[in-house]
């Protein structure tokens, strides 16, 4: 009995150790996308993408400082942030300024051949909104809220779509019913979206972010909670719907707990082919 239990301690200890210092690591995930619409100039295009920083209160800036130093080692042609810039805990209007200060003091230090994007996530609505909006507007990030942008590179394009978010923003589906001979990117920081209205939008490749790959996933078989209505589905670093990809990543930062278990925090490459 004795021993029994020491085990259990021990496992405890372990475990609790381990939730709480995966979340404060992170690791650069890299991907190929394949697709015949990927032009001749964008072969080897390298996008990174990141989303869900929840800066705050358990995100403190040397971290920050170490993220975007390691972004800018992997020289990104284009920069895209998937929204949730600060965490659900900073709620008054004199910290959602201090933090967003600061926050985008660290960012604005990134840097990218071709431009840095973004779109708006649920938690960029809880009364930050309009302040997080200035900093967008002055800094050299270009928001994409239900507008397009064509990235050239040489005589050839792509096409980046972003989309407003699914719960608090106003989604306009309009945006990806064309079915367009050139590939589009379509970013929305929700997944459900992709998967609400799959039958009217068109896109090649979708980005998304939100579930934090479940943030405590058992050894990436299943989470208990996935911030989604499609349960286990957009935990998976990658869903393949019919001709599509729509590529999650775990986020940066964390939920209201500053805790990970099996969803590493992560900076995802993206290298079109």
């Amino acid at each position: 009995m004795t021993n029994t239990f020491h085990i259990l301690i021990y496992l405890f200890l372990f475990f609790t150790f381990w939730i709480l210092i995966e979340a404060q690591v992170y690791r650069v995930r890299r991907i190929r996308v394949v697709n015949s619409k990927i032009p001749k100039g964008f072969k080897k295009f390298k996008i990174i993408f990141i989303s869900d920083i929840h800066y705050g209160k358990t995100f403190r800036s040397k971290r920050l400082i170490s993220v975007v130093d390691r972004i800018n080692k992997l020289e990104a042609d284009i920069i895209i942030i998937g929204g949730d810039y600060l965490d659900i805990s900073v709620k008054s209007k004199r910290d959602v300024s201090v933090y967003l200060d600061k926050e985008f003091e660290i960012l604005r230090n990134l840097k990218a051949k071709l431009g840095i994007y973004t779109v708006l996530g649920n938690h960029d609505y809880y009364n930050r909104k309009d302040a997080l909006l200035n900093e967008i507007s002055s800094s050299s990030f270009k928001l994409l809220k239900n507008t397009k942008e064509f990235i050239n590179f040489g005589e050839d394009s792509i096409k980046l779509v972003g989309i407003d978010d699914l719960f608090e923003g106003n989604p306009q589906i309009s945006m990806l019913e064309e079915n367009s001979n050139k590939f589009t990117i379509a970013i929305c920081h929700n997944p459900d979206f992709f998967s609400d209205y799959k039958n009217l939008i068109n896109y090649d490749l979708a980005l998304s972010g939100h579930t934090h790959g479940g943030q405590i996933n058992f050894f990436g078989l299943y989470a208990p909670y996935t911030s989604s209505k499609y349960g286990q589905k957009y935990i998976k670093k990658i869903v393949h719907e019919e001709n599509r990809d729509i590529v999650l990543t775990r986020g940066i930062g964390n939920g209201m707990l500053p805790i990970r278990f099996f969803a590493m925090p992560e900076i995802l490459e993206i290298n079109l082919e």
